[in-house]
């Protein structure tokens, strides 16, 4: 061996070197880099299982949240429905009171104006009688004597009074 290059000696105490150093580094540095390359590997996997839990529970909540704004967007449809249902029978109503107070007023209307009629045509009456009584008066005062006047008078007041009444 010597002929190579390679001496006996200095070849043995490499190897024992060598074995030393790697029993060191497997009781010293290996098994302690091991021993954390599997809490690693545990901490990894927990935190892909959690992380697959997370991912399901948010699929979940997701779920439920559409349900929910299913639900949500059918109630308010409902509502709306509801609303436009009862804002219709409000106006319906509304209209039916409208047209009943209009006829109200419109009964009321006629009343007046035909108590209105019956007394301005009473009033004419009146007004024509008192009228004709002048004109008699004047047109008799130049024809007849007061006595006579008086006694038609009276006979045409009692004609007008009849028909009056």
């Amino acid at each position: 061996m010597e002929q190579l290059g390679i001496e006996p000696s200095l070849l043995l105490a490499q190897i024992i070197n060598f074995s030393i150093i790697m029993f060191v580094l497997s009781k010293v540095l290996y098994k302690p880099i091991l021993s954390m390359l599997e809490k690693r590997k545990l901490e990894i996997t927990e935190g892909l299982e959690l992380t697959e839990k997370m991912r399901k529970e948010d699929e979940k909540m997701q779920e439920k949240r559409r349900a929910y704004n299913e639900a949500s967007r059918k109630d308010a449809k409902f509502l709306m429905e509801n609303a436009k249902k009862d804002a219709l029978e409000q106006e319906r109503l509304i209209l039916a009171d409208a047209h009943k107070e209009a006829e109200r007023i419109l009964v009321k209307a006629r009343e007046e104006a035909d108590a209105q009629y019956l007394r301005m045509a009473a009033r004419v009456k009146s007004e024509a009688v008192t009228l004709a009584v002048e004109m008699t008066k004047q047109l008799t005062s130049q024809i007849l004597s007061a006595k006579d006047q008086q006694t038609l008078i009276n006979k045409h007041i009692q004609k007008l009074k009849t028909l009056h009444a």
